[in-house]
């Protein structure tokens, strides 16, 4: 098979509507996020989240090929801009 350059992706985003009970008032959202290539098909892994599901932050499946982020409508929490950190991985060589 020839070597894919990955230039092109495809992107599946399911939100959910979370309640503590069956038919109860919404207590927040998720989006389920899963990134493809186009041209080949592979999956992408998502890199640096926890393991697992919590519904106040970010973490992926644990074959990392789905992210689920914790979201809610603009102005219900507070600005991520009020914490920004930025963190920067050397360059890896595959």
């Amino acid at each position: 098979m020839p070597k894919c350059d990955h230039m092109n992706f495809s992107a599946e985003v399911d939100v959910h509507r979370l309640t503590r009970d069956e038919g109860g008032p919404v207590t927040g959202y998720m989006a389920d996020v899963r990134v493809r290539c186009l041209k080949c098909g592979k999956p992408f892994q998502f890199l640096g989240l926890p393991a697992g599901v919590d519904t106040q932050s970010a973490t992926v499946s644990v074959d990392g090929l789905e992210a689920h982020l914790a979201l809610c409508p603009q102005g219900h929490e507070p600005s991520a801009l009020d914490h920004i950190t930025a963190n920067f991985a050397p360059e890896r060589k595959h």
